[in-house]
């Protein structure tokens, strides 16, 4: 694996890491189904360290389902889809964690990298849609 990816990779598992941290609770609708996101979430951080993506992946998405509203774990995902390669599902979760939590530091630094690295894919692979 070259350096420049691997790199790429540890910057993520770190922002990923600082957003777990931030909060390991969701909007859940009962209070089991927010022990078994904060669960899950806490294990897709764990993967994502371990740098387990696909795994970490799953988790969020599984978390996600027992809790969308909660902007945190909608960054996480965005964070672990960018991490898999899938740019476009993740702009729109770091979108719909930005409309959770517009003024967060974090998901706004960590949404503001991904741009960058998305127009700079965009210029290298031609016309694609551009971040708002």
């Amino acid at each position: 694996m070259p350096d420049s990816v691997r790199q790429s990779r540890c910057v993520l598992a770190t922002a990923l890491l600082l957003t777990v941290a931030a909060s390991l609770s969701g909007c859940a609708s009962t209070p089991k189904d927010a022990a078994r996101a904060a669960d899950q979430k806490a294990y897709g951080a764990k993967m994502a360290q371990e740098g387990f993506w696909r795994e970490a992946l799953f988790r969020f998405e599984r978390a996600s389902k027992l809790a969308p509203e909660d902007p945190e774990l909608q960054n996480n995902l965005a964070v672990a889809l960018e991490a898999v390669g899938e740019t476009a599902r993740a702009l729109t979760a770091y979108k719909r964690a930005l409309e959770l939590r517009p003024d967060d530091v974090k998901i706004k630094r960590n949404y503001a990298r991904f741009a960058e690295y998305y127009t700079s894919l965009q210029r290298a692979s031609g016309p694609m849609a551009t971040p708002k």
